[in-house]
């Protein structure tokens, strides 16, 4: 629950920026490359912990924000090395080279998505009889 409820945020703040839908696509699958192995390390009952009481409302965490508490709670309730490897694999993701987050990003899409992000400018690594490589 708390993946898609974080992923639904995450939309929400693309559409205040009043981007292209194709843009906020693009972005939101890029994100969740970069992010959704994070979010599986925090067990959802500790998300729902770390999050309640700032869903919605004035009080309302950014994506960022939440990221930012949910490392915190690594730190703070696994040991050291853990915190660590999870402070080196962030560090990993950010170097990362965005053409292979496109590559991972291409094999959870279906063709006319990528037919239609490849229009505006992205996925140009991909060629569509190389989507699943």
């Amino acid at each position: 629950m708390t993946l898609s409820l974080f992923w639904s945020r995450y939309t929400l703040e693309l559409q205040e920026q009043h981007i292209r839908d194709v843009d906020a696509l693009y972005r939101y699958l890029i994100a969740r490359e970069k992010w959704n192995w994070f979010l599986a390390k925090i067990p959802e009952q500790e998300q729902v912990k770390i999050l309640r009481g700032h869903n919605h409302g004035d009080g309302a965490w950014s994506c960022r924000k939440w990221l930012n508490h949910m490392l915190e709670w690594i730190r703070e309730n696994k040991p050291a090395a853990v915190y660590d490897a999870v402070i080196d694999k962030i560090h990993i993701m950010d170097i990362k080279p965005v053409e292979e987050l496109e590559k991972q990003a291409a094999r959870n899409i279906s063709s006319e998505e990528l037919k239609n992000l490849q229009k505006a400018g992205y996925f140009r690594c991909i060629r569509e009889d190389k989507k699943t490589e």
